[in-house]
C-alpha cells in the first residue's frame, strides 16, 4: 500500500530582503504522522511552519495540502489550523465560546456547534467546562482550549508553534504524552515547532532537523540519536563526546580506526555521513561509556584518566574525565541507582567502551 503524503514542500524559499529564512526545503509529510521540526531560535523552523499554515507565502517553491497547490489560497481556506506559543484564549470569552469561536463563522447550526464544541473538549478532558471563564484556567487548561478550539474545526493537519513553551516541566512532561496520545486516538498529522530535543523525541514519530534555514536530517528519533549526518546533529540531539580518528582500513560497511587514548576500534560505517578521506571525527554517547576504580572487563577498549568534575542530576550522575592525549574531557552519564556520587574529582578511574557505541561522524577534523 502507497504512502499517501498529506503535506508536500517542492523547493520552497523564504527570504525577507537579503536575509534567506527558509532555503530550499523539500519534504514530504505522512498521512496520520507526528512530525517535528527542530532546531534553534532562529533556524527557519516557524517560518516554515507559517508558510504550511498560509500565515506567509513563500519566496519560491510550492506547498501541497493533500495534493492540492496552496498558492493563493489563505489560511481560513487551507484544510489546517494551528496552535500558537501563547494559545491566543480570548479572555472574555469562557471556554465553550473560545471553541466555538471560529464554528461561529461557517453558518453552523448551534445544535451542531454545541455537540462540536462539546466533543473537541472531551477530547482533551475538559468534558463540563464550558462555563469557566478564560481567566480561571490553569496554563495545562488553557493549552488543551487552544487544542480543543483548533480540533473542533476537523482539520486534516493540526500545526503546533512551540505549543509546551509556557508550562512548567513537570506539567510539560505530562501534556506531551497526552498530546502523543490524543494525536494517534484522531489519526491525523501534527505538525509542531520546536527547541527542545527531548520534546521532539517524546513525542514525533519523525523529526526533521534545522540549522540556518537549512532542513539537514529527516529521520525517526532512533536514527537521529544513532546515525546523525554529522557532528552539527550530532551535538544537538543529546550530548556526544568527540574524539578525532584516523581510518586505517573500509571493507563491508566497517571501519577500522585508530583514535587518541582508546586506539585501535572496529566500527560501522554510518551511512548518513559523507565518507571523505582517513580522517573523521568519532562520537561516544556519555550513557554508553561505563566508568569504574578498577580496569572493566569485556569492553573492546578501556582507558584511565582523572575525573574533573562531577554533575549530581537526580536520576543521573555525570562525570567528566580527563584522559591523556584528548584534548576535552570525557563526559560518562550513570543512572543514579543508589543516590551516591561514586567518584570525586581527582579520583583515578577507568572508561570502558564497547565499537558499537562508537559513531561514524564523517570528514570532520574540528573537535571543539
Amino acid at each position: 500500500m502507497t504512502e499517501k503524503h498529506i503535506i508536500q514542500l517542492q523547493g520552497v524559499e523564504k527570504r525577507f530582503g537579503a536575509f534567506t529564512a527558509v532555503s530550499n526545503i523539500n519534504l514530504d509529510l505522512r498521512e496520520g504522522e507526528f512530525f517535528s521540526l527542530l532546531g534553534p531560535s532562529g533556524c527557519g523552523k516557524t517560518t516554515a511552519l507559517r508558510m504550511i499554515a498560509g500565515f506567509q507565502e513563500p519566496t519560491k517553491g510550492t506547498v501541497l495540502i493533500d495534493g492540492q497547490d496552496m498558492d493563493g489560497i489563505p489560511a481560513n481556506k487551507r484544510p489546517t489550523n494551528m496552535v500558537f506559543q501563547s494559545y491566543a484564549i480570548f479572555p472574555h470569552l469562557n471556554v465553550g465560546n473560545n471553541v466555538a469561536y471560529g464554528l461561529r463563522n461557517r453558518g453552523i447550526s448551534k445544535a451542531e456547534i454545541d455537540t462540536r464544541v462539546k466533543e473537541a473538549l472531551e477530547m482533551v478532558e475538559l468534558g463540563g467546562l464550558e462555563s469557566r471563564g478564560a481567566n480561571e484556567l490553569s496554563g495545562g487548561q488553557r493549552q488543551r482550549v487552544a487544542l480543543a478550539r483548533a480540533l473542533v474545526m476537523r482539520p486534516k493537519v493540526l500545526l503546533l508553534d512551540e505549543p509546551l513553551s509556557a508550562l512548567d516541566k513537570k506539567l510539560r512532561e505530562q501534556m506531551q504524552f497526552e498530546m502523543r496520545h490524543l494525536q494517534q486516538s484522531l489519526g491525523i498529522t501534527f505538525v509542531m515547532v520546536t527547541h527542545d530535543q527531548y520534546e521532539a523525541m517524546t513525542m514525533s514519530d519523525r523529526i526533521g532537523v534545522m540549522f540556518d534555514g537549512r532542513l539537514v536530517q529527516v529521520d525517526a528519533p532512533q536514527t537521529l540519536y544513532a546515525k546523525p549526518c554529522s557532528k552539527e546533529v550530532a551535538s544537538f540531539i543529546g550530548e556526544m563526546n568527540f574524539l578525532p580518528a584516523e581510518v586505517s582500513a573500509e571493507d563491508r560497511g566497517t571501519m577500522q580506526i585508530t583514535t587518541p587514548g582508546l586506539g585501535q576500534l572496529e566500527i560501522e560505517a554510518n551511512p548518513n555521513v559523507e565518507q571523505s578521506g582517513r580522517h573523521i571525527t568519532v562520537g561516544i554517547r556519555p550513557e554508553q561509556l561505563e566508568i569504574s576504580a578498577s580496569e572493566p572487563k569485556d569492553y573492546d577498549a578501556t582507558v584511565q584518566g582523572t575525573v574533573s568534575d562531577v554533575a549530581f542530576y537526580g536520576e543521573n550522575v555525570h562525570y567528566h574525565v580527563k584522559v591523556d592525549r584528548i584534548d576535552r574531557p570525557i563526559a560518562a552519564s550513570v543512572p543514579n541507582y543508589f543516590h551516591t556520587v561514586d567518584h570525586r574529582p581527582g579520583d583515578k578511574v577507568w572508561l570502558g567502551v564497547q565499537s558499537a557505541s562508537v559513531i561514524d561522524l564523517g570528514h570532520e577534523t574540528d573537535t571543539e
